[in-house]
């Protein structure tokens, strides 16, 4: 056994020789299913099913969840493969399911699809609610749920190693990933387009408690921000520096979060959702603009919570505490708990989260320490209930507050050096953040066997209060308009957003050689946006005098149907295509006072837009597929702002504004060996944006124009090798060229400058060894990332002068421990205390300065993790 433990790791270790022979032996079906002699002793039902699989040379995939504790009686038989696994199973409410010639799925007779292990990040786990776990649009080439297969090549008598690096006796049992980026479930080796997964066990190690702690893991995600909650996130280098309206979607399991529309400034406040008992964030590159409608333009990224088990009780508790390189003490509790009822039909599974961050950001003009310090708190209830096979009704609410004293910039001359101390800001008013989100959601699907039905009702509002300071820019303009002396001028800003969703969708069944989806989506969204100067005049008092005040009201409402088609024109090849036809209509109201303010009568748009897609794939074999893709996405146009000149009381700008649209051509390979020890995902793709969508500067205020085009070319690579056990190292690595294709006078671009935020390479690599040998199973951890130079504006732009943000590096280290049912880590993020400059904001070239949000200096802390 030892000779052939040596043999796998030199075969390990050749994996270029492994991944050009993987299309040597496509999958073929056989007319007649062999038969073999198993002499099978009385064992624990999983350990029962990979021996069968070895012998069989047979995938077989289940949830180790529904195994767990089960035995299998003894089995000594000349039988098929699928007879010796129907005899294993007799007796229990597991069913075998052939869905290929060499692939065999074990689940729950009736369809729960929602066991879930509480042990975080095993990737094995079902599906994650049950639009995701049943089968709607069950592939030819993949099982609906996320499942366990056994590992074929493994030596008997090995240690069994899950996702989270615990031992458990058996094979090594190397997960599944299956997601459903296609809303439909299938396998991410076989999705054709370019998607990152991070799974609750990766999201631990990274110890991410929030959007920032992830990001720069993701190839080709790219983001700027000034504190939780006041983030902007692009994709593939979709982004014009300061985005009008999301160029990527977020999504919350099925239901989209946020404005569609450019009114509530839904680009900057993109969701930064507390993590805590996540099952997985899906990450999905390209337009999406077929299944997911307006302002996907870049991707995608679906945070997919976890779902209720009706089979077992359990939870999990955490608790963390850090400090931080001149900065506070941050610390975190979270916990959840599942607990099944009704005779295994129904569970309600409930979680709350808390996490404060210590801050490290000084303001010097009101001698504050830390002003960055914030809190992120909230909770889920998710109910399901399973009353009759086929049927299930899910049942979320969803709530969650982020409140923050300043924000996480430092004050930096456009030179890059720091003005009054590298973590140090002089801000004359108070920069407070507030933001409120309340979400609830239905999800009922109904599997009538040829074709399964899903609807989902979603509510939710958004509120989001922040103050900026913008005395430089605009206190001497309460001299000139007013008459009056100001010593600083605040800009309180309020944001909500109403939004009411519906899909229906119908999925093909069974496997066949056509597959379909056919939708319906709805949404209306009402927002307002609120803004005023708040004036401070030379006594330090608050002025009554009115130099700006407006309230916008704005209303969006969609209608689109969407259909996705998959013709099999043989077993290893395909082809596909979809369409979505949508109708946007939106409505605005403009009510303002003062110099500066304007108001308006009510004006609206209506438009009607197609986006399709087509791909080809081609499976050389079980564990490599072969792509290409091409699709296209949009943002919805709509009236504009109308801004006053205070100089001629005319308006300024032009009274409506257009979409902006994007067509991606994409190629991909996605192969993994046998036995999954080693896989590789490389993507390449060219963006072709027309029409760009921006905020363009009228005096001192913006806003919004189409003009111009871009060019984006880049390639994504993620890398994972396991050579031996215990040992997990990922690489993940993007290139991005994005740039102007002419000049664009309102931007203040040139024909191929680059676009703004956009870093022409990224890198991170993760490594992590179990020591699996040892009682207290200790682990040791590392991630590098390295972020290449960005331009924060365009250089003759009128709204922000230019800042180049230098490359930086940063490395993480993390150790930990299993004492029973409870896991400690101790970690390091930024060991080297770098202070990477994030991004840019507010660059005036009249005072030499710009607001940069400096990356979290060195920060040491421990966790602790108990399951239940």
């Amino acid at each position: 056994m030892a000779a052939d433990g040596g043999m796998r790791v030199r075969i390990h270790t050749a994996i270029g020789v492994l991944l050009l022979g993987m299309g040597a032996a496509p999958a073929m079906a056989r007319a007649d299913a062999p038969i073999y002699q198993f002499n099978l002793p009385e064992q624990s039902l999983s350990e029962a099913l990979k021996a069968v699989g070895q012998q069989a040379t047979t995938n077989i995939l289940f949830d180790p969840k529904s195994v767990e504790n089960r035995t299998a009686h003894s089995l000594h038989a000349t039988l098929t493969t699928k007879q010796a696994i129907d005899q294993l199973l007799a007796g229990t409410d597991l069913v075998a399911l052939q869905t290929s010639a060499d692939t065999v799925l074990v689940e729950p007779r009736n369809m729960p699809g929602t066991a879930s292990t509480e042990r975080p990040g095993s990737v094995a786990t079902a599906a994650s609610s049950p639009a995701e776990g049943e089968r709607e649009g069950k592939t030819r080439s993949s099982g609906p749920f996320r499942m366990a297969q056994a590992d074929q090549g493994a030596a008997a008598g090995a240690a069994a190693v899950e996702s989270n690096g615990a031992p458990h006796g058996g094979a090594v049992q190397l997960e599944e990933i299956v997601v459903t980026a296609q809303k439909r479930s299938e396998r991410l080796i076989d999705t054709p387009q370019s998607v990152s997964v991070l799974s609750g066990e990766d999201l631990n190690k990274l110890g991410a408690v929030q959007f920032r702690d992830f990001a720069t893991t993701v190839p080709g995600l790219d983001f700027t921000t000034t504190g939780a909650g006041y983030t902007q996130i692009s994709l593939r280098g979709v982004t014009a520096g300061f985005d009008v309206g999301s160029t990527v979607g977020i999504y919350v399991d099925d239901v989209p979060y946020g404005s569609s529309s450019a009114f509530a400034q839904g680009g900057q406040v993109a969701l930064d959702v507390g993590l805590f008992d996540m099952d997985r964030i899906e990450v999905l590159r390209g337009p999406q603009g077929t299944l997911y409608g307006a302002s996907t333009m870049g991707g995608l990224i679906k945070y997919v919570t976890r779902s209720p088990d009706t089979t077992s009780f359990g939870g999990l508790a955490r608790t963390g505490v850090s400090t931080t390189q001149d900065g506070g003490i941050s610390y975190n509790a979270a916990g959840a708990v599942n607990t099944p009822f009704l005779a295994n039909t129904a569970a309600l599974r409930a979680s709350a989260f808390y996490s404060r961050d210590g801050g490290y950001i000084d303001n010097v003009a009101r001698a504050e320490s830390d002003i960055n310090r914030s809190g992120v708190y909230g909770g889920r209830l998710d109910f399901l209930l399973q009353p009759v096979e086929g049927l299930s009704i899910r049942l979320t609410g969803f709530l969650q507050d982020i409140s923050r004293n300043g924000e996480a910039t430092a004050d930096y001359a456009l030179s890059g050096h720091p003005v009054f101390g590298d973590l140090k800001q002089f801000r004359l008013v108070s920069e407070p953040f507030d933001q409120h989100f309340r979400l609830g959601s239905a999800t009922i699907g109904y599997d009538f066997g040829a074709a399964k039905l899903t609807s989902i009702t979603s509510y939710q509002t958004t509120t989001t209060d922040l103050t900026y300071d913008v005395s430089g820019a605009y206190a001497g303009f309460c001299k000139q308009f007013l008459g009056v002396t100001c010593s600083a001028v605040g800009l309180p800003q309020g944001l909500a957003t109403h939004k009411v969703t519906q899909e229906i969708r119908l999925a093909s069944g069974a496997p066949g050689d056509l597959e379909w989806l056919l939708g319906g989506f709805y949404t209306h969204e009402s927002s307002d946006n609120a803004q005023a100067f708040s004036l401070i005049d030379s006594a330090g008092l608050l002025s009554s005098a009115d130099l700006y005040h407006e309230l916008n009201t704005s209303r969006y409402e969609e209608y689109a149907g969407f259909l996705d088609l998959t013709y099999h024109i043989t077993h290893q090849f395909d082809v596909s295509g979809g369409v979505r036809y949508s109708n946007d209509r939106q409505t605005f109201t403009q009510n303002g006072s003062g110099a500066f303010g304007t108001t308006t009568p009510a004006s609206g748009s209506t438009e009607n837009v197609l986006t399709y897609l087509a791909n080809a794939r081609y499976h050389l074999n079980d564990n490599a597929t072969g792509y290409v893709r091409f699709a296209t996405g949009y943002r919805p146009g709509g009236p504009n702002f109308t801004l006053k000149d205070p100089t001629t009381g005319l308006p300024v700008g032009p009274p409506v504004f257009g979409p902006d649209k994007l067509k991606s051509f994409e190629a991909g390979i996605k192969a993994e060996t046998s036995d999954r020890a080693y896989s590789l995902d490389l993507a390449g793709y060219y963006i072709d944006w027309r029409d760009i969508r921006f905020a363009v500067a009228e005096g001192k205020f913006s806003g919004i124009e189409n003009a111009g085009n871009a060019k984006i070319g880049g390639a994504e690579l993620a890398l994972t090798g396991r050579p031996v056990q215990g040992l997990t190292a990922q690489g993940s690595f993007a290139y991005q060229d994005a740039r102007l294709s002419e000049t664009v006078p309102a931007l203040g671009g040139t024909d191929g400058e680059r676009l703004p935020n956009v870093p022409r390479f990224t890198g991170a690599l993760n490594a992590d060894y179990v020591f699996t040998s040892q009682k207290l199973l200790p682990t040791i951890g590392t991630t590098v990332r390295y972020v290449t130079d960005r331009m924060a504006s365009f250089d003759n732009s009128f709204l922000n002068a230019q800042y180049r943000l230098p490359a930086y590096t940063t490395l993480d280290l993390r150790g930990g421990l299993t004492l029973s049912s409870v896991d400690l880590q101790l970690y390091v993020h930024n060991l080297f205390d770098k202070r990477g400059e994030l991004s840019s904001f507010g660059a005036y070239s009249a005072t030499g300065e710009t607001k940069l949000a400096i990356l979290q200096p060195r920060t040491i802390g421990i966790a602790l993790t108990m399951h239940f």
